[in-house]
């Protein structure tokens, strides 16, 4: 069985989910740190696998959306609806508020049983006692309401009810943030013990790297809806290389305060998911990023602006005008060359956005700037089938990636 997480949830023309990975059932769980929702593909064959990575790599639309209307969940309709539900199951974040306070616990475990057709009657009366002792708790739990229950146990009986139709998918969302920290040590183990005797695919998404590291198998990092860094849980933690990743890893606290280590600050804030950067959504934040990495004409403007109308106000004056030409140009007038480019050569290792600027040239007493292009970053394959979405992983830049992430750890 494989899962497939394609080109998904769409604000306005942008796509804020893109992601293609396989979860074959021998891989028993995956972590994912800052996730988005996507369009999800469900029981892909190995052939069509291939086929749609492919599709991705060459842009192929019509076949990527002709695999995607055989496969996506969200399409598919009525009794195959209620099938694909038996599926999967899903542990949601607050165990208050995802229990209905005005059912019993018989009935919540029972609902999605009776809503998919699972089971009915009686059979359903005892399947659901059967996973009340197998959450650890007794068969009179049945007959309780949630208000009777502390946050440990209601969050037993959301697990319970996500395992309602024997599920070969489940996803895990925070599943122990609003618990207190000794109850959520026994909610881990449980789930890692149900893992383990019900072979299951678990996605776990949650903030809490100690959580990861105890329940992973795989670690996918994401910034602002996209992947930065996929791979195995040790490469990832212990040898992370994307500088998204790299940051995160340092904010971790260690048991030892006599270690030494570089606590990494990104500046600047997390972009919208609305409108995201172009090029690499981290490159505003990223303390690696150069030239190609993503800048557009209005950033560099705004910079620009804000230091000839500030810091270089003596130079320039209030005369000197800057304008948008395009997406990769910019226009400035009333200003001589000489000093807007000592202004970039000065500034340009503070200010990063200045990095972007490939020419700047005159013509008819009119200064015009030039961008160098982006480039979005995909997953480059990086040993042993880690996967890194970073500029610096790609072939041409390889041989410099290793000492400028180095230098960042």
């Amino acid at each position: 069985m494989n899962f497939l997480s394609s080109q998904g949830i769409k604000f306005g023309k942008e796509t804020v989910y893109e992601y293609v990975e396989k979860l074959p059932e021998t891989l028993n769980l995956v972590g994912l740190l800052n996730p988005t929702e996507g369009d999800v593909l469900f029981e892909v064959d190995e052939d069509t696998m291939e086929k749609y990575e492919e599709a991705l790599d060459l842009n192929d639309k019509d076949t990527i959306e002709k695999i995607s209307k055989s496969y996506s969940i969200f399409k598919k309709k009525g009794s195959e609806t209620k099938l694909l539900r038996r599926k999967m199951g899903i542990v949601f974040q607050d165990p208050y508020s995802s229990l209905d306070p005005r059912m019993k616990v018989l009935d919540i475990i029972k609902e999605p049983m009776i809503a998919t057709g699972y089971m009915k009657g009686k059979d359903a009366d005892d399947r659901v006692k059967e996973l009340l002792e197998e959450v650890g708790l007794s068969k009179s739990f049945a007959y309780r309401y949630p208000h009777e229950l502390s946050g440990g146990q209601r969050q037993r009986v959301a697990i319970a009810r996500a395992l309602a139709t024997d599920p070969k998918f489940v996803v895990l969302d925070e599943p122990t943030s609003a618990l207190d920290v000794s109850v959520q040590a026994q909610t881990l183990n449980l789930l890692k013990e149900l893992k383990r005797r019900r072979n299951m695919t678990m996605l776990l998404i949650t903030h809490n790297i100690a959580v990861v590291s105890y329940m992973a198998d795989r670690v996918a990092v994401m910034y602002a809806g996209k992947l930065m860094e996929l791979g195995d849980k040790y490469q990832v933690l212990k040898d992370p290389r994307h500088p998204y990743t790299v940051a995160l890893i340092s904010a971790v606290p260690q048991p030892n305060p006599l270690a030494l280590r570089n606590r990494i600050i990104l500046k600047g804030d997390p972009p919208s998911l609305i409108h995201p950067p172009r090029g690499c959504v981290f490159h505003p934040r990223c303390p690696l990023a150069f030239e190609e990495c993503g800048w557009t004409a209005n950033e560099v403007m705004e910079d620009l602006n804000f230091l000839l109308q500030s810091k270089y106000y003596d130079i320039f004056g209030d005369r000197v005008k800057i304008e948008i030409k395009d997406e990769n140009s910019l226009i400035i007038s009333n200003a001589n060359i000489k000093d807007v480019e000592n202004v970039i050569k000065e500034e340009k290792e503070m200010i990063r956005s200045l990095k972007s600027i490939k020419v700047v040239e005159e013509k008819n007493g009119i200064i015009e700037i030039r961008l160098h292009k982006f480039e979005e970053p995909k997953l480059y394959k990086f040993e042993n089938e880690k996967r890194v979405a970073c500029l610096l992983f790609k072939k041409v830049y390889l041989s410099i990636s290793w000492c400028l992430i180095s230098k960042l750890q």
